[in-house]
């Protein structure tokens, strides 16, 4: 079993692990967002409609929304393990009585 040391050490980890995942995948996604407008540009210019960047541009926010979900999920998952393991309140175990046993039969 680990102690809270231990526990705590693995949860920082984690979390550390999580954010620069985070932080590489938005700068990715920023990159491409990037590369997608100036794509967009470059195509009204050549004469392509509107409806074709308008539709663009749909998606880039919906992608947006749905990255900016994923962090604060991550943020949620990240507060309550460290709620946890800055808990005073150790957990009890269960003692069954002896004499005394619940079974199916």
């Amino acid at each position: 079993m680990m102690n809270d040391h231990d526990l705590s050490l693995v949860l920082l980890s984690s979390s550390a692990f999580l954010l620069a995942t985070t932080f590489t995948f938005a700068a990715l996604w920023i990159r491409a967002r990037q590369r997608l407008l100036r794509d967009a540009i470059e195509r009204a210019r050549l004469g392509t409609s509107h409806d074709d960047i308008q539709h663009l541009v749909q998606a880039v926010d919906a992608m947006a929304v749905e990255v900016d979900r994923i962090s604060e999920g991550q943020r949620f998952t990240t507060q309550i393990l460290a709620d946890r393991i800055l808990s005073d309140t150790p957990q009890q175990k269960r003692i069954v009585p002896v004499g005394r046993a619940i079974s199916s039969h």
